[in-house]
């Protein structure tokens, strides 16, 4: 068995409280039914340069097991999370998703990332066992790779990508004419960027057009300025990225250093830590998501207040649950409300339970499709805005550096992969 596990295991709110060093211990009500917790098997990175993300997604988790078992657990037992460290690598995930269920006998899977989902969700499916995703995009773990065990609580790389394309050909306050696609080499850039220019071509006005398309290696990456010399080469007026984490960072940072004069348009720009390094050179930039902290509606307004209540002195990164924390949280709510329904932990009706379900997230009403597990919602985009022209009740962090705004709802049908587009053969 992997050592991470023996020595290292995380269970509930230890998880997240081992990661912010605050709030209480899980309330363990009297009365749990002596077969066991429900586990949750999490794989997360645990090390290396997005430990941090990982960081986030266990509070998240802890969030939300505690909200459940607070109000009185599911069938009569409490659920806790067992977490390793995927290493964010799909060969480290298969060993560590198989230790999971066998050594610590989980009853669900999830995890951080497609090339980690996609490996977790082939364990899940050969052992019976739900995986759900909250962060894993890659378009054909619910299409052509699709298997009946995997449910996606996110969008799809073809909703992320579309969420961007709708708003520089339809919403932005001018139009933009040259864009350049520049992200990560890897599953999630390339699916991404080939999502943008399918939904970009669809809608693109005439004098609008794609010049330029390049991809950079994952995370190693120090110096930026080849691709951003190439970029100002070309002209173009918006960079539309996938970047991440520190990769996002420098491409900002040293973008503007050369002398860019770009709007980027990104998947992860509401990251406190990358905004709080990036500082000004972020104002004017856009981001998307199915979940935006800044969303305008009174259950994300509760949530985030109740969140900052349970993490006071959470560090900058989790102060507010923005980027997949919110995701998180609500997809195991949601999961929740499938546990209750089914009445089971059987895998059947698990599966029978949430295909087609509908439930009331904090940013809106979502559906799981049927027919390839993958659901729909609206989603939001974003301005980066100086602090003082963001509004009093959501200027999370003060004074001290720019955040996203208020949050532009953009419809569930203006984003959503038509079924027989999936390549899922349950959907032709």
């Amino acid at each position: 068995m992997d050592r991470s596990l023996t020595r290292r295991r995380l269970l509930t709110t230890a998880a997240a409280t081992a990661v912010l060093a605050v709030g209480p211990a899980v309330i363990v009500r009297p009365g749990w039914s002596q077969s066991g917790a429900i586990k949750i098997g999490v794989l997360e990175p645990r090390s290396g340069p997005v430990k941090y993300v990982g960081d986030k997604h266990i509070a998240a988790l802890g969030y939300a097991v505690e909200q459940v078992n607070a109000t009185g657990g599911l069938l009569g037992r409490k659920l806790e999370i067992v977490v390793a460290d995927s290493e964010m690598k799909g060969d480290v995930a298969t060993r560590r998703a198989n230790d999971l269920i066998f050594s610590e006998k989980v009853d669900f899977l999830t995890g951080l990332g497609s090339t980690v989902g996609k490996a977790a969700s082939q364990i899940a499916s050969q052992n019976r066992k739900i995986f759900f995703t909250p962060t894993s995009e890659a378009v054909e773990l619910t299409g052509e790779e699709f298997l009946d065990t995997t449910f996606r609580c996110t969008v799809n790389t073809e909703m992320h990508s579309a969420l961007l394309a709708v708003y520089f050909t339809k919403l932005a306050s001018r139009t933009y004419e040259k864009f350049y696609l520049l992200s990560e080499d890897d599953n999630f850039g390339r699916s991404a960027t080939a999502g943008f220019k399918r939904k970009f071509a669809a809608l693109k006005r005439p004098s609008q057009s794609i010049v330029g398309e390049e991809y950079h290696p994952f995370q190693r990456l120090q110096d930026f300025g080849p691709y951003i010399t190439k970029v100002r080469a070309s002209g173009a007026e918006v960079v539309i990225t996938s970047d991440w984490g520190q990769d996002l960072r420098l491409l900002l940072q040293q973008g503007r250093a050369l002398g860019w004069n770009t709007k980027v348009g990104s998947f992860f720009l509401n990251d406190p830590s990358t905004l709080q390094a990036i500082g000004t050179d972020a104002i004017g930039h856009v981001t998307a998501s199915d979940y935006l902290v800044t969303v305008d509606s009174p259950a994300n307004v509760e949530f985030v207040r109740k969140w900052r209540a349970r993490y006071p002195n959470a560090p900058l990164e989790s102060r507010v649950p923005d980027l997949t924390m919110g995701r998180y949280a609500e997809c195991v709510r949601w999961l929740a409300d499938v546990i209750t329904k089914a009445g089971s932990l059987d895998t059947a009706r698990l599966i029978k339970a949430w295909e087609g379900a509908k439930f009331e997230t904090v940013w809106g009403q979502v559906e799981m499709r049927a027919c390839d597990h993958q659901m729909q919602t609206p989603g939001y985009v974003a301005e980066v805005m100086p602090p003082e022209k963001i509004p009093h009740e959501i200027r999370y962090f003060g004074k001290d550096f720019p955040y996203i705004g208020r949050s532009v709802r953009i419809s569930r049908d203006d984003i959503t992969q038509p079924s027989r587009d999936t390549g899922n053969k349950r959907c032709a």
